[in-house]
């Protein structure tokens, strides 16, 4: 679930499909919320600027995506990377739910 935003000015017409649904009101929106419905996802730089946006997985934590490439991960077994050259998304969940 995304918190409603109106429109999506960083999405060419035609890649909203390349885009999960809990992520499109987010796209060029810094400091959206996505809870992300299934790990692990990818999302493309090209198709949604995710830059800024909470993102959170249930029972794992979050993490808000950083400018530039790097990698965040928490105790509870979430993780988001940006990774380096394409600035595209990943965001996973492994382990137990919870804290370690």
């Amino acid at each position: 679930m995304a918190v409603p935003i109106a429109g999506c000015g960083s999405l060419p017409p035609g890649t909203r499909s390349a885009v999960p649904p809990e992520f499109r009101a987010a796209c060029g929106h810094p400091g959206a919320h996505v809870t992300v419905r299934k790990v692990p996802v990818t999302i493309r730089h090209a198709d949604c600027d995710l830059t800024g946006v909470v993102i959170s997985y249930p029972r794992y934590g979050g993490a808000t995506v950083p400018r530039g490439s790097g990698g965040i991960g928490t105790s509870s077994g979430f993780t988001l990377v940006v990774h380096p050259g394409t600035l595209d998304v990943t965001v996973n969940a492994t382990g137990p739910p919870g804290n370690a």
